[in-house]
């Protein structure tokens, strides 16, 4: 009598586990997490967010209207800049003094002052056929941008200080199917980071720049077996990235010096966004109407430490690249909104 009421305990504890754990196979039950109530932000469609360590900032383009909004860590809209054509990557100073905008609908790139966000030059990047910067990646004082129209996609470079330097056509024409999604930092000194978004080659290529023009250090098509790269996220010592398309159903860490695995994040379908906190957690989003959509991982774990469900019962979705941490990896700013859906910006609290 003692065990079958025992084995019925145990039964209920390992059916409230399993559904703990539902969407994420190997999960932890996850300790509490605060999400602050979302803020509805008024963009159309969100493309790119910078984190401001020195003002508390974050910088949050929209490419539709035209806009970035100005939030403060908790979320409260400070303000809207406006009239930046086709706002499409944002890329902060190191001194956090100054926000560069690409603006992918008039061919140029914007340098906002951080402080009183008005404008402090504005860089042509052309005129013609399509220079619209898409992407951007600051590496020793040079912009590196992607711009184009599929087959049609090249890298440029805008070189800053006294007498700004624009240089265009980098790469050989159709070495993108469309301008790759470019990514730098500080601890990969000299190096940019260009992926395919627009074909399922899923090409991943590491650029060494430092001579002034781009050479291949390594590139591979579909690393890990991905495919069309929906967002970059590299760890803070510079050594491993992660990159993220929506299948296969797993986060993929490559090592940055050859692109070869790593590392796998079991997340589930479809993975859609990644950010790395200062202490190296991995914070994994995935494409998810209902239930669970950002993982935390320890580096390396095979399991999450924690599953958060971002906007429950809403149906609404986390947005592609949308996650990043602040500079302190205290909070978790993720976004969502598809479709129909109002774009919102949420404050985790890990």
């Amino acid at each position: 009598m003692r065990r079958t009421r025992l084995r019925a305990v145990l039964g209920a504890l390992l059916l409230t586990l399993l559904a703990l754990l539902g969407a994420a196979p190997g999960a932890t039950a996850a300790p509490a997490t605060t999400t602050t109530p979302a803020t509805t932000l008024p963009i159309e469609y969100h493309t790119d967010t910078a984190v401001d360590p020195v003002h508390h900032r974050l910088y949050i383009a929209d490419r539709v209207s035209g806009s970035v909004v100005v939030t403060d860590f908790d979320g409260r809209i400070v303000r809207t800049l406006t009239g930046l054509p086709g706002a499409a990557d944002l890329v902060l100073s190191p001194d956090a003094r100054t926000l560069y905008v690409a603006l992918s609908l008039g061919d140029a790139i914007v340098a906002l002052d951080t402080a009183t966000y008005r404008t402090k030059a504005r860089y042509a990047t052309g005129t013609g056929a399509p220079t619209g910067p898409v992407r951007l990646a600051l590496v020793d004082g040079t912009l590196w941008f992607s711009y184009g129209e599929q087959w049609e996609s090249n890298l440029g470079s805008l070189t800053l200080g006294r007498r700004p330097v624009v240089r265009l056509a980098h790469l050989p024409w159709g070495t993108w199917a469309g301008p790759p999604m470019l990514l730098s930092l500080p601890t990969a000194p000299g190096l940019v980071i260009a992926a395919e978004q627009y074909s399922s080659a899923g090409t991943v290529t590491v650029y060494d720049v430092t001579s002034g023009a781009p050479m291949v250090r390594t590139t591979q098509d579909n690393p890990g077996g991905i495919y069309d790269v929906r967002d970059l996220a590299l760890s803070p010592d510079g050594r491993t990235l992660l990159a993220v398309s929506g299948a296969p159903y797993h986060h993929v860490a490559l090592r940055l010096a050859d692109l070869s695995v790593e590392h796998t994040y079991p997340t589930g379908a479809y993975p859609n966004a990644a950010a790395v906190a200062p202490d190296g957690t991995v914070a994994a989003g995935v494409d998810r109407s209902y239930g669970e959509d950002v993982l935390l991982f320890a580096p390396g774990a095979g399991t999450p430490s924690q599953v958060i469900d971002v906007n429950p019962g809403s149906g609404v979705s986390l947005r592609g690249h949308g996650l990043v941490w602040s500079p302190d990896g205290t909070r978790l700013f993720a976004l969502t909104g598809e479709y129909q859906a109002p774009l919102a910006l949420h404050v985790i609290t890990p």
